[in-house]
């Protein structure tokens, strides 16, 4: 072997034996060491979607500390990120999802780190709104795993109210021998009931909002001067149904059947214009600082066996497929909807902000008058 040969085998060796004495070095004094795993969680959900036993179960076995947060309106999440402040979940209904979309508020899903995904029923999957390329929704990315699916509808004390529910729909709540009687929800949901009732298409809204808010104006102010009280939580409208102050209200489903479990004189139904279809969904913000706990906490979620949890204590039922065959002390047939009945459910549509804004703006208004 040539002398030059010799000195570059011995400069490379010694090269590698720094390396090793460095890189030992640097591992004893702890510059390698791993990014510490953050363990606090910060949620914001929905009221009566996350039972005391699922957090105890996911902290036990995760090792993640949940911060919840119960969410009361969309409105809520979205100010909270756009304000800068700092959430690993939130839970838009999937006619707000665009809004967190278009302002970059949200980071597309790494579904393979949640394996449990493939539970949720198929249909509901493949939604348009579940999907955003950059532009539009129905393609792209996975932004939203839709979880809580439910429906809109009334609820009714069948000992006060002696009149037939068959065939009943949404003009119950203006009966003039029910006036300070009944109630509904004190959110933009109560118009769009006022825009259902006079045949006006919430697409209206698209195309001529102010035209269309007028149009309903009536309507609504009547709605007002018939309900007791537009109710703002879910636990408000069960304490005034409870103790009969409120005959009949406009309800989410959840509730509805929390009331008939608690008494069968209660009664909840779809309107024969057919109820409203909601599903709650799980996002993670684009500012997430614990992307790995909100992956296993969407993957905790979706197991049928914590799905069954959320509905025999709320009422609720999930899209997870095979949750409800586990639940118990329920009647599972009150969470069983017709062909007919769901074919009939009038969906949101995913306004703009702008529209968003007009029509809150409206109800804030009509509402808050005295």
């Amino acid at each position: 072997m040539k002398v030059s040969n010799i000195k570059k085998t011995t400069v490379i060796i010694l090269a590698f034996a720094l390396a090793v004495i460095v890189t030992l070095t640097m591992l004893s004094f702890g510059g390698c060491k791993k990014a510490p795993v953050i363990k606090d969680l910060n949620v914001y959900v929905w009221e009566g979607y996350l039972p005391e036993a699922a957090v105890k179960m996911f902290e036990e076995e995760t090792g993640f500390k949940l911060n919840i947060t119960f969410a009361t309106d969309n409105a809520m999440m979205l100010t909270l990120l756009k304000g800068g402040g700092k959430a690993d979940i939130v839970m838009p209904t999937q006619n707000q999802v665009n809004r967190f979309y278009e302002e970059g508020l949200a980071q597309p899903l790494n579904l393979k780190d949640i394996a449990n995904y493939e539970k949720v029923v198929k249909a509901l999957r493949e939604q348009p709104w579940a999907k955003w390329d950059g532009k539009k929704m129905g393609s792209g990315d996975v932004y939203v795993v839709p979880f809580v699916f439910g429906t809109s509808g009334l609820v009714f004390n069948t000992e006060k109210y002696t009149g037939s529910t068959e065939g009943i729909g949404w003009d119950v709540l203006f009966d003039s021998i029910l006036k300070g009687r009944v109630s509904s929800k004190n959110a933009p949901e109560s118009l769009m009931i006022c825009l259902d009732i006079m045949g006006i298409p919430r697409e209206n809204l698209l195309t001529d909002t102010q035209n269309t808010l007028e149009k309903a104006r009536p309507k609504v102010i009547d709605l007002k001067g018939s309900v007791l009280k537009f109710y703002d939580t879910g636990a408000e409208i069960l304490d005034l149904l409870k103790n009969e102050e409120v005959w009949v209200s406009h309800i989410w489903d959840g509730g509805g059947r929390k009331l008939m479990q608690f008494n069968p004189k209660f009664k909840y139904i779809l309107p024969k214009t057919g109820g409203f279809g909601w599903t709650d969904t799980f996002m993670i913000p684009s500012s997430a600082a614990n992307l790995l706990g909100a992956n296993k906490f969407i993957d905790f979620m979706l197991r049928p066996d914590i799905a069954a949890m959320l509905t025999t204590e709320s009422g609720y039922t999930t899209t997870v497929s095979g949750a409800l065959d586990k639940t118990t002390g329920i009647d599972k047939a009150a969470y069983e909807f017709s062909g007919q009945d769901l074919a009939k459910l009038v969906w949101q549509p995913n306004f703009s902000e702008d529209v968003i804004s007009a029509y809150t703006t409206f109800w804030e208004e009509i509402s808050t008058v005295k």
